[in-house]
């Protein structure tokens, strides 16, 4: 491939350009080439490594540059700046001081060796940009071979953030750990409680944001870094389950997880005219950069981690998980404080883990409506994620008290449900009695029960019992009549 396809865009050009003034030792490094390597015709991420200080550099550059552009300090200590351009699709530039006395060094001391070559700027400028490659590591062989190698014995323990980064790159590029890097990080994974919860955090996402990462949660595990991530999810290794489950517990956790992955990846045979709308949905960002997808694979890690501590019997014989869902949501609100989930993020995870129970009455061979309206109105538009999650949930769950009907009811019931609830996002329905005319027309008073009976209310509006303000007045009297008399039975 020619470089000019990607590289003699103007503003590149005027970025290369402006870095080389400050720095004529400027070079592209990592990613940048590993991915014009492997054909990518644009690339928005670019490393560039130099012999001064990165962190000034980068300042500099976002001064000088005529397209809008912002710095970011990155790492003061180890000289690194990230530039960011402005515009659709942003481009980010990260430029950091050489890790060594030149590039050579530098590229020995990186992680990875698909991520140890480089390209001094002036050969990209030039079109000299194959012919140029520095590749001390013979790296162009493992990214021929889809392999992930360190570079050095110390890679982990250099940097133990590097073991997530190696998995990072198995869920996105689908290459293999080489088994020497695989040895390096069992034996350094405890390591990994020193790196920050906000770098665990990022890397977490790109793992479970990618297409396919059930496979690499997996192999995590089987290296003991989930583990050590994760110790509240080691209960569920080898956990029996009652006869509803064909696997142990956590053995169902990464079924789920897979089976939510083929569910993602064929949204139009499950949901035909929805799937663009819950496409939207999955990938919008709660947090930028992090994509729902992935805490919606989060949820499924951590929907039955409560399940060993809610192990019972009952008087015949069966086992019970009874709460579990309370205990999971707990955990999954722990781990948030050590890995730096941001609020909404806790928010989302913790209403699918806590909620996914409550879909099994999609399951039902005739749903009552309203309870899938009620379900509508207590979850909002993230019921979208709790029927996904229950649908991963329930197809992963193969044991002999299942029957077939109850998979295809729970489609049925799973799309209706969906279909009901981006109705309610785009056509919200407002309650044609307030607050303030429930006390004045039925004398009560500020409290709980008004949000109860302006809820039932909306709900009756919503299953077109109720249309007008009169049919409301009529309808919540006899809802309060109603309510009292069951009040006062219970109280005899």
């Amino acid at each position: 491939m020619c470089s000019q396809s990607i590289f003699h865009e103007d503003l590149l050009q005027e970025i290369f350009r402006t870095t080389l003034k400050f720095c004529d030792e400027s070079y592209l490094v990592g990613g940048t080439i590993r991915d014009f390597l492997r054909g990518s015709h644009q690339i928005n991420d670019l490393d560039i490594a130099v012999d001064a200080d990165g962190f000034e550099i980068a300042r500099a550059l976002a001064d000088a540059l005529s397209a809008r552009a912002s710095f970011v300090p990155l790492d003061r200590e180890r000289r690194t700046g990230r530039v960011v351009i402005l515009r659709v699709p942003q481009i980010v530039i990260d430029i950091s001081t050489f890790k060594g006395s030149t590039i050579t060094e530098d590229l020995l001391n990186r992680d990875f060796t698909i991520n140890a070559m480089a390209v001094n700027i002036a050969d990209a400028i030039n079109d000299r940009f194959s012919e140029a490659i520095i590749d001390p590591l013979l790296a162009r062989h493992d990214l021929e071979d889809g392999i992930i190698r360190m570079c050095s014995d110390n890679s982990m323990t250099d940097d133990p953030l590097r073991m997530l980064r190696a998995f990072r790159f198995k869920a996105q590029l689908g290459f293999r750990i080489h088994d020497e890097t695989l040895f390096r990080i069992r034996e350094s994974a405890n390591l990994v409680q020193n790196v920050s919860g906000e770098r665990i955090t990022d890397e977490l996402a790109m793992i479970l944001g990618a297409n396919r990462s059930s496979e690499t949660v997996h192999e995590m595990a089987e290296s003991s870094l989930l583990w050590e991530l994760f110790p509240e999810l080691l209960a569920m290794k080898g956990f029996r389950q009652n006869a509803f489950h064909h696997l142990d517990v956590w053995e169902h956790t990464l079924e789920a997880l897979g089976k939510l992955e083929d569910i993602v990846e064929s949204l139009p045979s499950f949901f035909e005219g929805l799937s663009g709308n819950i496409q939207d949905y999955l990938y919008e960002e709660p947090v930028t950069n992090r994509p729902r997808i992935w805490l919606l694979k989060l949820a499924v890690l951590f929907h039955d981690s409560g399940k060993p501590m809610s192990a019972s019997i009952d008087g015949s014989g069966k086992l019970r998980f009874i709460g579990h869902e309370r205990l999971s949501k707990q955990i999954i609100s722990q781990i948030s404080g050590r890995i730096k989930l941001a609020s909404r993020e806790l928010l989302e995870v913790s209403m699918w883990v806590e909620g996914h129970m409550r879909t099994g009455i999609l399951t039902a061979e005739k749903p009552s409506e309203r309870a899938v309206m009620r379900l509508c109105q207590r979850f909002g538009v993230n019921l979208v994620g709790l029927v996904l999650l229950y649908l991963a949930d329930l197809t992963a769950a193969r044991g002999p008290a299942r029957n077939d009907m109850e998979y295809t009811r729970a489609r049925l019931g799973a799309r209706h449900a969906i279909e009901l609830t981006f109705k309610r996002e785009e056509s919200p329905v407002r309650p044609l009695l307030d607050g303030f005319d429930l006390m004045s027309l039925f004398a009560l008073d500020e409290g709980p029960q008004i949000g109860l009976i302006i809820k039932w209310l909306m709900t009756e509006q919503e299953l077109g019992v109720v249309c007008t303000r009169q049919q409301a007045i009529e309808a919540v009297s006899r809802y309060i009549t109603n309510t009292a008399g069951h009040s006062e039975h219970k109280a005899l």
